[in-house]
């Protein structure tokens, strides 16, 4: 799932056009989700644990390859 921050409908379904991408977009218009979270860069990567607790935050980019690489950690 993703969180795009204050855009519109628009910008977030061409985004999502332009990439082909098939997971599940929340708008966050107003910033208070990121506020919440204490975004401090975009994008931004929570791992959120069975029992709703964060398990890990990564700031910036994660790769597919590295995301295939490392999501047993965060699953098990």
């Amino acid at each position: 799932m993703s969180i795009s921050v204050q855009e519109g409908n628009a910008e977030v379904d061409e985004f999502i056009d332009r990439y082909g991408l098939t997971y599940s977009f929340l708008l966050d218009r107003t910033g208070e989700i990121s506020n919440n979270y204490e975004v401090q860069n975009t994008p931004t990567t929570y791992f959120i644990a069975p029992d709703g607790t964060i398990a890990d935050v990564l700031a910036g980019v994660v790769s597919q390859r590295w995301l295939e690489g490392n999501i047993d950690d965060y699953i098990s």
